[in-house]
């Protein structure tokens, strides 16, 4: 009688999601702000202000639409002891372990006209970003394997991000919604008919997180930026009905796992410009305290009481991140930009039954900005963008007797990426 809700649940575990941040909150968002190591809280001036701070977007002149691709890279290496069978002792094993991802994303930022001298009051802005090749993919691991949370356990899925920002002389405030799909659905089985009574269903629904901003200029070349950025928490629900026979009664289980959970964010950023050259910086405090982990949870109703398969809390700690970036104009029209941030890993010691491999991570970047109208071309900007980092070896030591788990006594994990990403911004 077990084989068939083990093949059943078998088959769910595979659709369920692995909870991390998204390509925006791991790697920053558009060619400028990779260029200038995501410090774009006091910058972002344009469509990527919808993601980095919706005030920014009082900043814009006219109608700018943009178009960008980014490419990257990761190197995951993870190192734990096996058991020699032969020798009885231990020798080390090492996965390795890394992939290549890209996104498109396509922009569009705005003026709001309201008539004579209400020109630069309201603006209005979205951005889309697309994952290269699905619009929505959700993956889960078992509870012991080693994984990256954040440099390989992605969720790629189509975000769609609007805001609207309001302009008082010096002050302005923003406020955007971050779109992104979610699934539910349930799964039927009647092994006393055939196949004529499955059924299966999948839905397809909206999260909402919402993304506010405030952006002042107190004197001239000085920017002051704050947003706040809300928590987006999910589950992936799949009821589970099968009936194996007509004389016992039907077995109904449920599985649930965590689609996605992201933290609340808070960013104080501020950027100075003056003739040729700009510096900017940002500090984010994030709440990864409410962060859940994506191993499923399983519960089969009985009549003989429910049986239930809990996994085990994540237990991230807040975090906090420095984001530096700077830019100085060599030539008419162009730019040359750098960055560098550090990012302090929210994953607590790998003591227990999970083996997530995290670390603080460091990055750094360079890039260029080229604006063809300046140089009597159409009135176009271009901006280019190579980035890298990771975080060194980190080693946690198992407290418990565990030699089935693939940690056990021991594991050891690092990671690095390598990131390119381009950018074409019309104005008219």
């Amino acid at each position: 009688m077990r084989t068939p809700v083990v093949i059943v649940v078998a088959t769910l575990l595979t659709l369920t999601g692995s909870a991390a941040a998204n390509p925006m909150g791991t790697y920053g968002y558009t060619a400028k702000g990779l260029a200038l190591g995501g410090a774009m809280t006091a910058v972002a001036s344009s469509f990527d202000a919808t993601w980095y701070n919706p005030a920014g977007l009082a900043r814009v002149e006219g109608v700018e639409l943009g178009l960008g691709l980014s490419m990257r890279h990761t190197f995951l290496k993870a190192r734990h002891s096996i058991d020699e069978a032969s020798t009885g002792g231990l020798a080390r094993a090492e996965t390795e372990r890394g992939g290549s991802g890209g996104e498109l994303d396509v922009g569009l930022a705005a003026p709001i006209p309201l008539g004579s001298g209400l020109e630069r009051v309201l603006f209005a802005g979205a951005s889309i970003m697309l994952p290269g090749t699905t619009l929505y993919a959700i993956r889960e691991r078992p509870i012991e394997r080693p994984v990256f949370p954040f440099l390989e356990e992605r969720n790629d899925r189509l975000v769609l991000n609007l805001a609207v920002a309001a302009r008082w002389r010096s002050v302005m405030l923003g406020v955007g919604l971050a779109f992104l799909p979610t699934v539910a659905g349930r799964v039927d089985v009647d092994f006393t008919d055939g196949a004529r009574r499955n059924s299966a269903t999948v839905d397809v629904g909206t999260s909402l997180a919402p993304n506010v901003g405030l952006l002042v200029l107190p004197i001239e070349g000085l920017s002051i930026g704050l947003t706040w950025r809300g928590e987006n928490r999910f589950d992936l629900s799949m009821p589970v009905s099968v009936v194996i026979s007509e004389k016992i009664t039907a077995i109904d289980l449920s599985v649930t796992s965590v689609d996605l959970s992201t933290p609340h964010e808070w960013t104080l950023g501020a950027a100075w410009e003056g003739r040729g050259w700009l510096v900017a910086g940002d500090v984010t405090y994030a709440l990864y305290r409410r962060f859940r982990a994506s191993f499923p949870d399983v519960v089969l109703f009985s009549s003989s009481g429910d049986l239930t398969s809990d996994s085990p809390p994540a237990d991230f700690h807040d975090t906090w991140a420095v984001r530096l970036g700077g830019q100085v104009r060599v030539a008419r029209g162009l730019d040359v930009r750098a960055g560098g941030s550090w990012v302090q890993s929210p994953v607590p010691a790998q003591v227990g039954s999970t083996n997530l491999l995290d670390g603080d991570r460091f990055g750094g970047s360079l890039g260029a900005g080229l604006d063809l109208a300046e140089i009597g071309g159409p009135p176009l900007t271009v901006d280019a963008a190579v980035a890298g980092g990771g975080f060194a070896a980190n080693r946690d030591a198992k407290t418990g007797l565990d030699p089935a788990n693939p940690g056990y006594p021991w594991i050891e994990g690092r990671g690095a990426y390598v990131l390119g990403a381009l950018s074409v911004t019309a104005r008219f």
